[in-house]
Order: C-alpha cells, then sequence, then structure tokens
C-alpha cells in the first residue's frame, strides 16, 4: 500500500494535516511516492512516519516564507530575463531548507521506503530516484522550469517531478503498489480577481493540463485508489506560504471526515 503525494508547492501544506489523519487512524503505508514538494512531505513522513514526526514537519511549514524557497535578485532575474540564466531564483536557499530542514540524509535510510519523481530535463520522461544523496533528489523533483535551474543528479538534469508525473499513481504501482492513497494539494478557488490576470490564466491552463494527465494516469491504474479531499486556498502562487496554517488544518479536518464516510479505507 503506497501513499502518493502530489506535487503543488505551499499548496502541499494540506498533505501535513492529511498525513496526521492517516495517522492517527492508524493507517500506515508499506512505501511513499511523491512528486515535487509533495516528495519533500513524502521523504520526511517516511524517516519518521509517527505523530512527533508529522509535528515537526508541520512546525516546518508553519515557520515558511517565500525567501526561505525563493529569494527574489535582481540580478538573477535580469540574467534570466535576457536569456543568460536558466532560472529566475538561485536554488540555494531551497537547497539549505531540504539539508538541514527535512531531516533525511539518503533515501535509502528512512523507516518506510520512499521513491522521488522528477522529470528528465532532456527526454521529459519521469525518473523515480529511490537511493543515494536525499538533497539533490528533492531538489531536482522541486526545480519548477523557470523559476529554479535543473539539477544534475547522476548523468542526468532533472527537473520538477510534476512536468512528467505530478501526481505519480503509475510509478507508485510499477513500485508494486495495489492500494494507493492519492493525498492532493489544495485547489485554487475561483475567486473571480483581475490582478495578475495573465500570470494566473497561465497557472490555471498548466493546472487543466495536469489534472487531465491525472485523470488518464488513475484510470490506468489496475489497482484500488483512494484520493483524498483537497483543501481550496485563495492562494495563486505555488511561493506563497500566507495560507499555510488553515491549509493545514482543512488537510487534517476534510481527511478525517473523509475516512468516517469510507470504512472500507480503514480495513
Amino acid at each position: 500500500m503506497a501513499f502518493v503525494l502530489q506535487g503543488g508547492g505551499s499548496l502541499c501544506a494540506a498533505q501535513v494535516g492529511a498525513l496526521r489523519a492517516l495517522t492517527q487512524a492508524g493507517i500506515s503505508p508499506d512505501l511513499v511516492v511523491g512528486s515535487s514538494a509533495g516528495a519533500l512531505n513524502g521523504a520526511a513522513f517516511a524517516a519518521d512516519p509517527s505523530i512527533e514526526g508529522i509535528d515537526r514537519l508541520e512546525a516546518l511549514w508553519l515557520s515558511l516564507k517565500r525567501r526561505d524557497v525563493a529569494p527574489i535578485s535582481p540580478r538573477t532575474l535580469i540574467r534570466a530575463a535576457m536569456g543568460r540564466g536558466e532560472a529566475a531564483v538561485s536554488s540555494a536557499a531551497l537547497q539549505h531548507l531540504l539539508r538541514y530542514g527535512v531531516g533525511v540524509s539518503r533515501l535509502e535510510n528512512v523507516a518506510v521506503p520512499v521513491h522521488v519523481v522528477a522529470t528528465d530535463f532532456e527526454t521529459g520522461a519521469a525518473v523515480v530516484l529511490s537511493r543515494g544523496d536525499a538533497v539533490p533528489a528533492l531538489l531536482a523533483s522541486s526545480a519548477f522550469p523557470g523559476l529554479y535551474p535543473p539539477v544534475r543528479v547522476g548523468e542526468r538534469r532533472l527537473i520538477d517531478g510534476g512536468v512528467s508525473a505530478d501526481t505519480p499513481v503509475l510509478q507508485a504501482e510499477a513500485l508494486g503498489a495495489t492500494t494507493i492513497y492519492v493525498l492532493p494539494a489544495a485547489v485554487t478557488e475561483q475567486t473571480g480577481r483581475q490582478a495578475h490576470a495573465a500570470l494566473l490564466a497561465a497557472y490555471r491552463a498548466v493546472g487543466q493540463i495536469l489534472d487531465e494527465r491525472e485523470r488518464r494516469d488513475l484510470a490506468a491504474v489496475r489497482g484500488s485508489v483512494l484520493r483524498l479531499p483537497a483543501a481550496t486556498t485563495p492562494v495563486t502562487s505555488l511561493i506563497d506560504f500566507r495560507d499555510t496554517p488553515r491549509l493545514v488544518r482543512a488537510g487534517y479536518r476534510l481527511t478525517q471526515d473523509w475516512l468516517i464516510q469510507q470504512p472500507a479505507a480503514m480495513a
């Protein structure tokens, strides 16, 4: 049985509450598969799949600010705009967070097997990382194109896992999972706001593409898939952490309610 954690930047805060509700209900996975920020949550949970471990993960999320993952540098932005750089921000701050905040040194040295999904920059194929240094693997899985530069792991240059497998259910099945719990990121509400309309329209278009891919992948899974309910948020930026406390609470409440209504999930 696998926990599959969807990518989604700051919107993945809701997964922390979902992990707490599942753990309190006595539901323990045999493996964890995550993409992008979902991989960060998955690795931290796999390292310590206890309430105390979730407490530490929640404390990390509650402490996060944009500058902790994507500090803005005018020089970097200008270089990117002029085509002299591969990304809008440096990944140094995110790398520091992964090394000292997540608490996982090597992917194989965890309590529950964890698998991190990234994307091959050259081919666009999903790449599953299960062994080795956790920091470059998680950094690669979170390297959103244009925001962060690609990350070299071995012979490959890798980018965000969400590009190829935002909800990596097929990867979980290939790893042997027959029952899959999908922990989604939060969903942005339709607010009708006109500010940053072009950026919001682009974000929604990408979201629609990813949603269609998720539906296709879920339909292709031969085993049982249990998709938890998704929290909603007015946040439209994946590096905006202002709604984190409410998202953690919403993820917990929604999952608790879902478990009550889904007795089969408790078997």
